[in-house]
């Protein structure tokens, strides 16, 4: 029974070394996307007047129902004067220093002049108005992220007037915007990653200035973000070509509401890559593209390559910081290389591919150095636990060949 015993430890040994030997572990299959759902805004909750103006900014700086109202039993306020009635404070610079000392007063000027309140004007009381946003009893900081028009609440605000197809159809809107800001990068950076300096819709639009932008502003408004594409852009000949045919220029490839995460593959002469929509085989500009397409395939391949057998020699144990170094590296220049396809260059291009190419051969000879470590320490460890295993079966024969006492 204990030569039993000791063969089984002896063959254990033997499958934990194996196992050592040939494991490799491979990285969990990714999730499946989700399926595309359409967008609904969300109903704001129907609260009392008097329970909603508890908390109330208004309340709390000492305002009652008559200060909006007027004496006696409290009653609605005409749609159309809401407005100016919300300025006979906020437009008020001296009023208003007296709660928040930096506080803008040019709200209803800005307002004014939108879409909103033009129409307003003319007596049109579909358009939004302060209370529509804001609301009425309940008004909280815009800073408070319970605030309907905080952040991370414009859109679902907007949305309210904006996805109702009854009510945008009459004024020539389309009212799928909500929709498809809701699957843009945008969103996904805002709702889902919590960054607040993602693009909603009064990012764009203005919020009490609230104005479509045209063509010729749309570059403009995308730039305060997109600071060095919109730079490449400007100094393009690309801009110079999209301004003779009237193309909104960022729009042209990227479209307004329902921006995608850019992709490599949009990059091409064939369908459906967005290129392939204006340019075809004989036309000017083909050479960047095949520059550009190769680039982008033969710096992901490497990256990828290296990134694979970087992680591979991680989980076995070995140490790769300085390969993993140069793999951000790579990162990094992959990344600019999609900023650098809006100068429509060359030059541009292939300066920052020849580094990330640099980079990810840096990479890959750090992980095929940590994987060559990683297969002489194997061998090291399995000759030494052979010979200790013919340690182990001397011993064990040494002993069975001893005489038995008594």
């Amino acid at each position: 029974m204990k030569s039993l015993k000791r063969w089984l430890l002896v063959a254990a040994a033997g499958v934990w070394v194996g196992a050592t030997w040939m494991s490799a572990s491979q990285p969990a299959p990714a999730p499946p996307a989700a399926a595309a759902t359409q967008a609904v805004p969300v109903a704001a909750p129907v609260v009392d007047p008097a329970t909603a103006f508890q908390g109330d900014v208004h309340q709390q700086a000492g305002l009652s129902c008559a200060s909006c109202h007027g004496a006696g039993a409290p009653g609605p306020v005409v749609r159309t004067k809401i407005a100016s009635l919300c300025a006979s404070c906020h437009s008020d610079p001296n009023y208003m220093r007296k709660f928040r000392p930096q506080v803008r007063t040019d709200q209803h000027a800005q307002y004014l002049t939108s879409v909103h309140g033009l129409q307003m004007a003319k007596g049109e009381t579909r358009v939004a108005t302060c209370s529509d946003c804001h609301t009425s009893h309940g008004v909280l900081p815009v800073k408070d992220a319970r605030s309907p028009v905080a952040p991370s609440n414009v859109a679902n605000t907007c949305a309210h007037c904006h996805a109702d197809g009854d009510r945008m159809t009459p004024f020539g809107r389309d009212p799928q915007v909500f929709n498809d800001w809701s699957h843009s990068v945008h969103a996904a950076g805002l709702l889902q990653r919590g960054d607040t300096s993602a693009p909603t819709c009064s990012t764009c639009h203005g919020s009490h200035g609230a104005t479509p932008p045209g063509i010729d502003s749309v570059a403009n408004i995308c730039s305060t973000c997109h600071v060095r594409e919109a730079e490449l852009y400007q100094a393009s000949t690309k801009r110079i070509a999209f301004e003779l045919a009237e193309q909104p220029a960022c729009l042209t490839c990227h479209s307004n509401h329902r921006i995608e995460h850019p992709q490599d593959a949009w990059i091409d002469l064939k369908e459906p890559a967005l290129c392939a929509t204006c340019h075809t085989e004989d036309m000017a500009g083909v050479k960047v593209i095949r520059t550009m397409r190769t680039g982008f395939d033969t710096l992901n391949a490497k990256y990828e390559s290296a990134r694979v057998l970087l992680e591979r020699a991680e989980q076995a144990g070995m140490l790769v910081d300085d390969g993993m170094v140069a793999l951000r590296d790579a990162t990094e220049q992959r990344v600019r290389l999609r900023v650098q396809v809006h100068a429509f260059a060359e030059a541009p291009f292939k300066e920052s591919l020849d580094l990330g190419l640099a980079a990810a051969d840096k990479a890959q000879a750090a992980g095929d150095a940590a994987m060559a470590e990683l297969a002489f320490r194997r061998w090291g460890l399995g000759l030494a636990t052979l010979a200790i295993l013919g340690f182990l079966l001397t011993l064990a024969f040494k002993i069975r060949g001893l005489p038995k006492v008594g």
